[in-house]
């Protein structure tokens, strides 16, 4: 019978199941998708709004509402049209939108400046939509200039509106000053409310991210690309960085990422591309770019962008781009299939990044911490082992070769003291190599030959347990770093251990290849098996180490025979 058994895989499983799912539901659930993010699309509808507001007001200033064709009217049914019309625009052609954003917020502005000239009348008609007009704007100047710009515009119009009802109405002793003052202050605090509505909706509140150390030959930065889908709602993702080692720059969808599947290679087209990238929405298919640069939006032709030549190597023809800082330098996301794509989510995209840095940063914080309290761990007991275990080993060595000469080496006794005195040895070279292994930092570079290794401890290990040990069907050469041979090797030890003390085993092969980024290693025995084959018991300190190392353990058992099928990555982290 075959039994699985992967602590690693049994928590990825749920990672890939159920609880990450959970998860992610009650994140949509619970985080409202950020307003800014469609500001491209905000602005006009807010247009729209108050453009009916107009209407409304102006069309019943009689009873039964009618069209009397005065100022009012005639103003309210023009700038609906204009409203309708940026409206229409902005949901067919989000770039020509966004070119003349800032002609129709001008626009809405000279709108404004033309009702209060021209309308003569003092009611409550008036009053509603010239301050419905006016909030319009403010909000507008937010979503398009960001706060500082909408405060500016809200106080020149505070300021006109002001001097309107000074200059035309209260010099002309329309209304008294009590009047002036009630819809001059009204009007201040209802653009204190509009501004502080349209910072509200212009927080993005992006849940916190917290990351997890990505899979091998992957920077850092690959465990934001599932982040920062879910927040822009984007079906996919491709991922672009450049290997520290000076190797070349590489990408990987989030399909590959998930899978474990290897990243591909840009050309130097496209890695030159890759170092001038910038942050920006496009449509490659359009020619429609914008870049936003030091806080500021600009249009350019997506065919003019230097970063053009990757998104045609990586055929990415819609999304954002947005840059991920770490540690390791600057990498990019170019996040696709987002629907209703439009320039606000450059706005969107800049809060993602200011989350992930800051998450990276706790990250690699955390990390280093974590590896400087091993790195004392693991001095202090290469001190202990070498002052104590060592020393003891090392002492009894020559205790033991004072008594063969006392002995005789010819007598039987002298050739026990000789062979007790070997695997002393050997324990004493071994518990060096552990010394070692704990002394080792994951800068050091020393690599060995992992088959000669297993080689060399075969003879002491069928010495101290008198069976047969043997190396089988295995690679000429598998080199690996020092520290991770001398974790294969304590493996290999107690899995012939075990085959030994509960299986009685007389006989046991070891073989060991490299397939791919993976080492495989099977340990084979003639023992009795397990006592349940259906459900074998883990070797509990095998199953832990591989667990540290990532590695899984797979059991074949049956009376006669069993096997420990191992595997674990070639390039696991040192730190555990």
């Amino acid at each position: 019978m075959t039994r699985q058994i992967s602590v690693a895989g049994l928590v990825r499983g749920m990672a890939d199941g159920g609880m990450v799912r959970s998860a992610v539901t009650a994140r949509r659930i619970l985080w409202p998708r950020p307003y800014a993010a469609h500001a491209n699309h905000l602005v006009p509808v807010s247009r729209s709004f108050f453009s009916l507001v107009l209407l409304l007001f102006a069309m019943t200033e009689t009873t039964p509402p009618a069209f009397r064709g005065d100022f009012n009217d005639i103003f309210a049914i023009v700038y609906t049209g204009f409203a309708i019309a940026t409206l229409i625009v902005s949901l067919a052609n989000w770039y020509l939108h966004y070119t003349l954003s800032q002609i129709c917020i001008v626009a809405d502005i000279f709108a404004f400046l033309v009702f209060l000239a021209f309308s003569r009348f003092l009611d409550a008609a008036f009053v509603v939509m010239a301050l419905s007009l006016g909030a319009h704007i403010v909000f507008s100047s937010v979503m398009r200039w960001q706060l500082r710009w909408g405060v500016v515009t809200a106080v020149i119009l505070n300021v006109v509106w002001t001097a309107n009802l000074v200059l035309f109405h209260l010099l002309h002793g329309s209304p008294g000053e009590s009047w002036v003052l009630r819809w001059s202050v009204f009007a201040m605090l209802g653009t204190m409310i509009v501004l502080w509505a349209c910072v509200q909706a212009t927080r993005t509140g992006l849940p916190r991210y917290v990351g997890e150390a990505p899979g091998q030959g992957l920077p850092m930065a690959a465990s934001t690309v599932s982040y920062a889908m879910e927040v822009a709602g984007a079906s996919d993702a491709v991922l672009c960085w450049m290997d520290g080692d000076g190797r070349g720059s590489f990408a990987c969808s989030a399909a590959a990422i998930d899978d474990e599947l290897p990243p591909i290679k840009l050309s130097f087209a496209g890695a030159d591309a890759y170092k001038q990238f910038v942050p920006m929405v496009f449509d490659s298919d359009r020619n429609w770019a914008v870049v936003l640069k030091d806080g500021k939006l600009a249009a350019h032709s997506a065919s003019a962008l230097p970063g053009q030549a990757l998104l045609k190597e990586l055929e990415v023809t819609a999304g954002i781009c947005l840059p991920v800082d770490s540690g390791e330098g600057r990498n990019w996301i170019i996040l696709t299939g987002i629907p209703m794509l439009g320039w606000g989510h450059l706005r969107l995209a800049d809060e993602i990044c200011s989350e992930v840095a800051q998450g990276l940063a706790r990250q690699e914080e955390s990390a280093n911490a974590v590896s400087q309290a091993i790195s004392r761990l693991r001095q202090t007991l290469a001190c202990d082992l070498h002052d104590s275990v060592a020393h003891s080993l090392a002492g009894a060595k020559f205790l033991l070769a004072a008594l063969a000469a006392k002995a005789g080496a010819e007598s039987e006794i002298g050739e026990d003291i000789n062979a007790i005195k070997d695997a002393l040895e050997a324990e004493y070279l071994h518990v060096r190599g552990l010394i070692e292994q704990l002394r080792q930092t994951a800068s050091d570079a020393e690599f060995h030959n992992l088959i000669g290794d297993i080689e060399a401890i075969c003879p002491t290990l069928a010495s101290r347990w008198q069976i047969e040990v043997g190396l089988v069907d295995s690679d000429f050469r598998v080199m690996l770093p020092l520290w991770l041979s001398l974790e294969v090797q304590q493996i290999v030890r107690e899995a012939i251990s075990n085959g030994v003390r509960h299986g009685k085993a007389s006989q046991i092969s070891i073989k060991c290849r490299k397939r791919a980024r993976e080492i495989q290693i099977e340990v084979t025995d003639n023992g009795e098996g397990f006592a349940d084959p259906q459900s074998p018991s883990l070797p509990r300190s095998i199953s832990e180490r591989l667990e540290q190392l990532g590695g899984r353990l797979e059991i074949v058992t049956a009376f006669g025979s069993t096997t420990l099928k191992m595997s674990l990555p070639s390039h696991a982290d040192p730190r555990l």
